[in-house]
């Protein structure tokens, strides 16, 4: 008599693209597409078909690299060159709803951090403010002048003591003296100065050059043409002169940063390709005082640095893989009696680099190397790093995508989502299962590639797609802006147990339980180790009414989301089943929580 044998399919998990189709746990799919996890509608016991996107706005007409928003109605949108303001947001725009704030942006991602209101802007080119209603370069914001000495005394060259560093973000600076009552000439900190006009206040009074006093620049001079007299507190500064000196190189330190972040109150920059190595940062709730020595050198100056993240008070610092030199470098504050609040560069010991981007991932400090996604987690101990491997279900597909090295991340409802080359790897939060030293997550896979995206953007638990050709869509509906979603969930090539026995299914006992969705439509189809292709099986309607827009205090009911599908397989002397759930029409998603099928065991497999 015939062994009967009965295959439950639930507890689903994610994709597992790594192993042989036949070899995947039944809980995985060798192949799903467009599905996930909506863990707000079924608490994760379902797989269905993922939310559709429609298109939302057109800004401009080149790539969108970064996207803002700076308040409830205004987003601030980098497009090619052109940088926007959007009043309306999240509505559909009307032409007066775009306004153009800047013309000469970099065509590259753009890093945005918002500090008292005022939004800061990298993109390796410029370094720019916006305060709500303009634009411009924080260099023409009228940044911080820093008073770099003090204490100087009139008639001496030198002398003094050091206050403030010099800004690299303007030329201007300024020194104070004390007046003795006898000389009108002051030197200054520095010589060959600027053309531009100097300025002065000698006991609270405004002084202009040419007319109360002379500059010799060359020599750093200043001349005045009636004596300062000595301060009403002796030793108190009464003389304050403000001028300028160019240092070349200075305002491009920033401009030409990549990356920018805000950490400990301060807005961290690098990327700069003049400095591959170096991180510079801010002072204190001032983005637009930045010391010319407020910077450090993480590790060998060759080796470029590919991601900054911050996690658990510490500024991560990762650099390109360098099998010569450190790849992995850390920030943190520290209290210096002298220098105050440092941030001194500490080398770590992950020797795997950062071939792409980095983030925080629900406090998992992730990044992507050649070989997938890696996370970090430190032993406070003694404060070593263990790296472990985040995405063995997806490496061989993902690490091979053309764009890999463009890769962009984006934390949405839990998941982390990377985009790369129109397709959206998804590590779920909520999934994760043990690995050699750590743990893993379970991922999706979404293909939105005739959006042709960019960029993601999560904005209040909303998603947001920017596309390489201006648009903008917004993550909702059950269409890709009027096209069907093709989403299926594939189980492995199962052969229930028994490897080396034929399998006859059993016609009978087939049925799936499935999720009423409104307008759902489920189809299923089955393949065999004697066929290529998946053949169509049944289909069914899992249509049902929408409750989630009513207001249930004057209903008295009981219901459920949940239906069954009986379908009839009859397949002799197999190896293997894969079974299919697919949806391929429009406006039609599915969701599937369970299927079962019962096959008989026969004779061994001869050839």
């Amino acid at each position: 008599m015939a062994t009967g044998v009965k295959r439950v399919y639930t507890d689903f998990k994610g994709v597992d693209f790594l192993e042989e189709p036949s070899l995947v746990n039944i809980t995985r799919s060798p192949d799903a597409l467009n599905v996930w996890k909506n863990y707000e509608d079924t608490q994760g016991t379902c797989i269905e078909t993922r939310p559709g996107y429609r298109k939302l706005a057109q800004i401009g007409t080149g790539s969108i690299l970064g996207v803002y928003v700076y308040s409830n109605s205004i987003a601030i949108i980098h497009s090619g060159m052109q940088l926007y303001e959007w009043n309306n947001f999240p509505n559909e725009p009307e032409e007066d709803n775009i306004k153009k704030i800047y013309s000469d942006m970099n065509n590259k991602k753009s890093y945005f951090n918002k500090v008292a209101e005022k939004l800061y802007i990298n993109d390796g080119k410029n370094y720019l403010v916006y305060d709500g209603s303009t634009c411009k370069k924080v260099i023409d914001d009228d940044p911080f002048i820093p008073t770099t000495t003090i204490s100087r005394t009139a008639g001496n060259i030198g002398g003094g003591e050091t206050l403030q560093d010099v800004n690299v973000l303007t030329p201007k600076r300024t020194n104070s003296f004390v007046g003795d009552g006898e000389n009108k000439v002051f030197y200054l900190d520095a010589t060959e100065i600027d053309s531009e006009p100097v300025t002065a206040l000698v006991n609270d009074i405004e002084m202009e050059e040419n007319t109360d006093f002379v500059v010799d620049r060359v020599a750093g001079k200043v001349t005045f043409n009636e004596t300062p007299s000595e301060p009403n507190l002796s030793g108190q500064d009464n003389v304050f002169i403000t001028f300028a000196k160019t240092v070349e190189g200075y305002t491009d330190r920033i401009n030409k940063c990549t990356q920018a972040l805000l950490f400990d109150n301060r807005l961290f920059f690098t990327g700069n390709p003049d400095y591959p190595n170096a991180v510079f940062h801010s002072e204190l709730n001032n983005p637009q005082y930045i010391s010319d020595l407020n910077y450090y050198e993480d590790g060998a100056g060759d080796s470029q640095i590919t991601g900054m993240t911050v996690g658990n008070n510490i500024l991560w610092v990762f650099k390109n893989l360098d099998q010569n030199n450190a790849n992995v470098f850390y920030h943190e504050p520290t209290l210096d009696t002298e220098a105050g609040k440092i941030y001194p560069s500490k080398q770590g010991n992950v020797s795997i680099g950062c071939y792409a981007v980095s983030t925080n991932f629900q406090d998992d400090i992730v990044y992507l190397s050649r070989y997938g996604l890696e996370g970090v987690s430190t032993e406070k101990i003694d404060s070593r790093q263990v790296v472990a491997h985040r995405s063995t279900m997806v490496d061989v597909k993902m690490t091979n995508e053309n764009g890999y090295r463009d890769a962009c991340m984006t934390e949405w409802k839990g998941y982390l989502l990377i985009l790369i080359d129109g397709r959206i790897y998804l590590a779920d939060s909520r999934q994760k299962y043990a690995s050699l030293n750590s743990f893993e997550y379970e991922w999706f896979y979404w293909d939105i590639s005739n959006a042709n995206p960019n960029i993601l953007k999560e904005y209040n638990d909303r998603l947001y797609i920017g596309a390489k050709d201006g648009s903008i869509f917004i993550v909702e509906g059950t269409n890709d802006n009027g096209a069907t979603i093709l989403s299926y969930w594939t189980t492995p090539m199962d052969n229930f147990g028994y490897e080396n026995q034929l399998k006859t299914t059993n016609k009978r006992g087939g049925i799936a339980k499935i999720k009423t969705i409104q307008n759902g439509r489920i189809k299923i189809a089955r393949r065999t180790d004697k066929s290529e292709e998946y053949k169509y099986t049944t289909e069914k309607s899992a249509t049902g009414f929408n409750f989630n827009n009513i207001n249930f205090a004057n209903f008295s009911f009981v219901t459920t989301n949940k239906s069954y599908m009986l379908y009839k397989i009859k397949e002799k002397k197999i190896s293997e089943l894969s079974l299919k759930f697919y949806s391929d029409e429009k406006d039609k998603p599915f969701g599937i929580y369970s299927a079962v099928i019962e096959a008989f065991v026969g004779g061994y497999i001869k050839k």
